[in-house]
């Protein structure tokens, strides 16, 4: 008989981990194939999941060089609250001719008590968990366990903008382009009133970008991310700065974050675009002449949210991004004079 192990999650969104517990079954368990099975809606916890068709397309895009992997829609298509003994009885009819193990983490482990029809599904299937190295849980069914290489990650850290670096490259190019979990990439990182400040800088830049016929998306992550490093101490921006902008190492560190956040957006976030850390490096300064760049230090500058009336100069941008960045830049150089002269 085909041996084919289900791997099921939301998957919101999958990770280095996801697969590397797959290739446990493969390697440990001498699973034929591993099939993923997004969730539609997960039983045991509440928080409302991103759209099945996102975490489908993702779940693609990471398995898509494995060939012994496959994703099945089945409890997705179902669209309600899934639950494994239901998808496991329909497995069973469809595929008569194949021996199925499910896999679950430690974490599901320590409540496969609480799983619906527990006993019934270990009548159907082999139930096997698969535990990180140095990491043992509760166990109170006694079931089988694997163990599988660390990978230090999990979808919430991801869902954060944590862990990054263990997400296929395919799919977070796909969570750039569809602009999923990025919100809180920020929000995890400022203050309340940073994050409606960032949030509107994204708006009014993708707003100038549609206007001036640039790519939308980018002028929104640009502002989205501009000021993502503004409330880290100079003490944690020194090195950053000395590194990569030494000639204003002796400036005032109000400006450092700029700097800092252009690099962050490569190193941190992996945004592989120069034309987003351009526009985060100099967006305080306004001393690029790449549009990208124009964008964001005008919605900086003129966001609404700063309280003062900017709707002639939003209009101006809209109309011409060039035009307008050049009238916005002398109205706050004009100021920042004013400002020193009182001093």
């Amino acid at each position: 008989m085909r041996h084919v192990a289900l791997l099921g999650g939301s998957f919101d969104p999958i990770h280095r981990g996801h697969l590397t517990m797959a290739r446990t079954a493969l390697e440990q368990l001498g699973a034929d194939e591993v099939w993923f099975i997004p969730t539609y809606e997960t039983p045991l916890k509440d928080r409302v999941l991103t759209s099945d068709s996102h975490r489908l397309a993702m779940i693609e895009l990471a398995i898509q060089d494995e060939p012994r992997f496959r994703c099945d829609p089945i409890e997705v298509e179902r669209a309600e609250k899934s639950y494994t003994i239901d998808t496991l009885r329909e497995l069973t009819a469809r595929y008569p001719d194949t021996k199925f193990t499910i896999l679950i983490g430690a974490d599901q482990v320590a409540q496969f008590d609480r799983w619906r029809d527990h006993e019934q599904l270990l009548e159907l299937a082999n139930v096997v968990g698969v535990e990180r190295e140095g990491i043992v849980g509760a166990n109170p069914c006694g079931l089988p366990c694997v163990k599988m290489e660390a990978v230090p990650v999990s979808s919430s850290m991801v869902r954060l903008g944590q862990g990054l670096n263990y997400v296929d490259r395919r799919v977070l190019d796909y969570i750039y382009a569809h602009r999923l979990y990025v919100k809180d990439f920020i929000k995890s990182r400022v203050h309340e009133h940073r994050y409606l400040h960032s949030c509107s800088v994204a708006d009014l830049c993708e707003l100038f970008a549609l206007e001036n016929g640039y790519d939308p998306t980018k002028a929104y992550l640009a502002g989205l991310f501009h000021d993502v490093c503004k409330e880290l101490a100079p003490s944690q921006m020194r090195a950053w700065i000395k590194a990569i902008a030494p000639k204003y190492l002796d400036a005032h560190p109000a400006i450092w974050h700029g700097f800092v956040g252009g690099q962050v957006v490569r190193s941190v976030f992996f945004m592989d675009d120069w034309q987003i850390a351009n526009a985060i490096h100099w967006h305080v300064l306004g001393q690029s002449g790449d549009p990208y760049a124009m964008m964001v230090y005008c919605a900086d500058k003129l966001d609404p949210l700063r309280g003062y009336d900017s709707y002639d100069l939003i209009e101006e941008c809209k109309r011409d991004i060039y035009k307008g960045f050049e009238k916005t830049k002398a109205q706050n150089d004009e100021y920042v004079k004013k400002k020193e002269n009182r001093k």
